[in-house]
């Protein structure tokens, strides 16, 4: 679970192979515009992502960080998103949506109306992707639960004694573990899995 371990370099991989798919499939769809624009928009955002997992080869050859990252990162490395929310939490809750919840509006709105195979292939390439949203909410939703409306007591007490039921939410929550790396380890995967089915498919 530490940096550079090997829950790290699982997701490096992940998405390794997705921007490989990615690139396959921007050929097969040259002749429809609409899939090729978002598959290239969707490939070089997953260049960005990794660049920023890995700090952008930082973590591999350890080199000294500018000057300006020493200044403004808070873990004092070459990327974005530890220098303000607006490069971490947004795109986060942005790919938390993606992978978590686009199938299942996939699937809840191919009941009520007509969408265009396009848009349906663009946003859901194969339906088994559902599985892995739902894997992926199982491990987010208690946590935000537990966070949203401040059911956590603490670790300590104002005496500094230990909270004796704070193990239980932790335990619910599954925040005995990385949980943010467990999630990045989700969504990868779903990027993976996205990259591979739309490679493989046609329309």
């Amino acid at each position: 679970w530490e940096e550079t371990g090997l829950i790290e370099n699982m997701q490096s991989l992940f998405l390794v192979t997705a921007i490989f798919f990615l690139y396959k499939a921007r050929s097969n769809f040259k002749h429809i515009k609409i899939i090729n624009y978002f598959i290239t928009i969707q490939f070089l955002a997953l260049i960005y992502y990794l660049g920023e997992e890995i700090s952008w080869g930082q973590h591999f050859f350890n080199w000294a960080s500018p000057e300006f990252f020493e200044n403004k990162n808070n873990q004092q490395e070459t990327n974005l998103h530890n220098i303000s929310n607006l490069f971490d939490q947004l795109p986060r809750t942005l790919v938390l949506i993606w992978c978590g919840l686009i199938s299942f509006c996939v699937v809840f709105a191919k009941r009520f109306m007509y969408l265009d195979k396009k848009i349906l292939f663009i946003l859901c390439p194969n339906i088994n992707l559902i599985y892995i949203s739902s894997i992926i909410l199982f491990f987010v939703l208690p946590d935000l639960i537990v966070d949203k409306f401040n059911f956590h007591p603490g670790h300590v007490d104002q005496f500094g004694k230990e909270i004796t039921n704070n193990i239980f939410y932790d335990i619910v929550s599954f925040n005995f573990v990385r949980l943010s790396e467990l999630h990045e380890l989700l969504f990868t995967f779903y990027f993976a899995n996205y990259a591979y089915f739309i490679n493989r498919k046609s329309i």
